[in-house]
């Protein structure tokens, strides 16, 4: 009994721990989660002393991939990167989540899962009518996530999980566990349904759709008395005619997502044996929409995706931005896991399913509570066995979570480096940048994988009149983000530095990864007005005055006022 209490409560605080914001880590929620991740792996890790006795095909593949996984981020030199904390605590999970299944004690964690559910469904609710505050100014409800769409996710895959759970039954009303479980089930049932309404998240309605009927499949194929063949048709001209409602529902948006696969698609070409490293997306990403625009020479010309391309930070496709960042390798031998698991899909098949459904769409497995769901279904699933070999569970879940504790246990002493970043960062925003160039540099042995960081320091150590030691820093924050202000700043120290080919280069850069932005033909028309090549100042001068701004602002008419001066046009 104590067991059963502990590994619920244990389930509980876990999930609950992604939805609580730490105002003194700098980063919010993000930051938040991410250390409260950091945490429950160090105290999951304790549960791997009782691995299970029996060795199964789908274990031993997830283990060859965790070793893959540290071989590839210690030849890309990923090791100190969040992406790869978080990858290494998702491999304990799954440990410590096996370890559960073999204890009998998943019933615990479902209803822990359904409860949470529950609390985020009356969040999204209380955010609907007003009585709680969205944590995005674009979206009226995100429950406790920062976005809508990873909330309707997160609800989507409890309310399949409740469905089965539902589906399961009891066997006698009173204080069992069964029935506790079907009355949180039930609970969970009706909340989320409601829930899922208002976050307007395609991802998550398509991934539950699909769940709850692989769920009843049997039921239909019975209903109709069709063969299967038929159902599996049917149901793939019903998902498939269900995709274009949604296209058309939000045109741009699934637009802008195409195009997104397509760079995606491109950047793997670049690398598809091995990938661009576990933290190697933006930079991938941004490459391949730089290469794509000038080929395409937006610069004089825009095309259909012009307005569509942004500062990307995710594929909005899961199984692609894995092939991306571990390449065919990586991929593969996820595949050969999902293969193993899912071959007799049960109720926690149909909770995995639909998540991976809706990872096709979104960027499902960034967020940890999502992820922890997934994972917790998927190792509930029945696997292929291949003998009794106790120690063998031994040696590769207790290394999944020694290696886990080392590097967790590393990464969370640095949490009071986030604290000191949070508390500095008023000298920024006040523009005292010298006091900032002096604080940042102690911080920047901890945070230098951070690209937010790293643009602050890189900024201000551009304004501190620092070039050379500027450039260094934007240059590796590009390594961490698409953002083409990167560009934009080390275009600057390059003209402070009377440099003017690096920085009409830099400048270039910055507007062919995103060509819907006017500042870089600003700053090239005012490089080129210094050097004095009036012909280039007026041909980029021009193209400014001509381009139609993504997003009209008052900063947008004050440049094209200035260049109007500089190059005596009429308005």
């Amino acid at each position: 009994m104590m067991m059963r209490a502990i590994v619920f409560l244990g389930g509980c605080i876990l999930l609950l721990g992604q939805f609580q914001v730490t105002g003194g880590l700098y980063g919010g929620i993000d930051t938040s989660n991410y250390f409260a991740l950091l945490l429950g792996t160090m105290v999951a890790t304790v549960w791997l002393l009782k691995v299970p006795r029996t060795l199964y095909w789908g274990d031993t593949v997830v283990f060859v991939l965790f070793v893959y996984l540290l071989v590839h981020a210690c030849a890309t030199h990923a090791m100190q990167s969040r992406e790869f904390y978080l990858s290494v605590s998702y491999f304990t999970f799954y440990a410590v989540f096996r370890v559960i299944k073999g204890m009998r004690l998943a019933n615990q964690v479902s209803i822990a899962v359904m409860l949470c559910g529950v609390y985020q469904s009356c969040l999204v609710l209380g955010q609907l009518l007003g009585y709680e505050a969205s944590n995005h100014l674009r979206f009226v409800v995100t429950g406790s996530f920062f976005n809508s769409g990873p909330c309707g996710i997160f609800l989507a895959g409890v309310f399949v999980l409740a469905v089965a759970m539902m589906k399961k039954g009891y066997r006698k009303v009173g204080i069992n566990l069964m029935f506790v479980r079907y009355v949180a089930a039930c609970m969970a049932f009706c909340v989320t349904l409601v829930a899922m309404v208002p976050t307007m998240s395609r991802a998550g309605w398509i991934g539950a759709l699909v769940g709850v009927m692989l769920l009843y499949r049997k039921e239909i194929a019975g209903r109709i008395k069709i063969s299967r063949r038929w159902v599996i048709g049917g149901g793939v001209m019903g998902l498939m005619i269900v995709l274009t409602l949604f296209y058309l529902l939000k045109k741009d948006s699934a637009n802008g997502r195409l195009f997104i696969w397509q760079n995606t698609i491109t950047a793997y070409s670049k690398a598809p044996l091995f990938g661009v490293g576990i933290d190697g997306f933006e930079r991938a990403y941004a490459e391949a929409q730089h290469d794509y625009f000038m080929k395409e020479n937006a610069l004089e010309q825009d095309n259909r995706y012009t307005e569509l391309a942004g500062v990307v930070e995710s594929a909005f496709n899961e199984p692609l931005a894995l092939f991306l960042l571990l390449g065919a390798t990586g991929g593969i031998l996820a595949a050969i896991v999902l293969f193993l698991k899912l071959r007799r899909l049960t109720a926690y098949g149909c909770v995995a399913v639909s998540l991976l459904v809706a990872s096709l769409f979104s960027y499902t497995f960034y967020i940890p509570s999502i992820a922890i769901l997934f994972l917790f279904a998927v190792a509930q699933l029945p696997d292929r066995k291949i003998g009794t070999a106790r120690y063998a569970n031994v040696l590769m879940f207790g290394m999944m979570g020694v290696v886990a504790l080392f590097f967790d246990f590393r990464e969370y002493g640095h949490r009071e480096a986030y604290r000191e970043w949070k508390n500095n960062a008023v000298y920024y925003t006040g523009g005292d940048y010298q006091s900032i160039v002096e604080e940042y540099g102690k911080l920047y042995p901890v945070l230098k994988n951070d690209f937010k960081f790293l643009f602050e320091y890189g900024h201000s150590l551009h304004k501190a009149g620092r070039y050379e030691e500027s450039n260094v820093i934007l240059k590796q924050g590009t390594r961490h983000s698409a953002d083409p202000m990167f560009w934009n700043i080390t275009g600057n120290n390059y003209l402070a530095l009377k440099q003017y080919d690096q920085g009409v280069a830099a400048y270039l850069r910055a507007y062919y990864t995103c060509p819907n932005r006017v500042y870089p033909l600003y700053l090239l028309t005012k490089l080129e007005g210094e050097r004095g090549d009036t012909t280039m100042m007026n041909y980029y001068g021009r193209i400014l005055l001509e381009k139609r701004p993504k997003v009209s602002s008052l900063a947008v008419d004050e440049m094209k006022f200035e260049i109007r001066k500089m190059l005596d046009v009429e308005p």
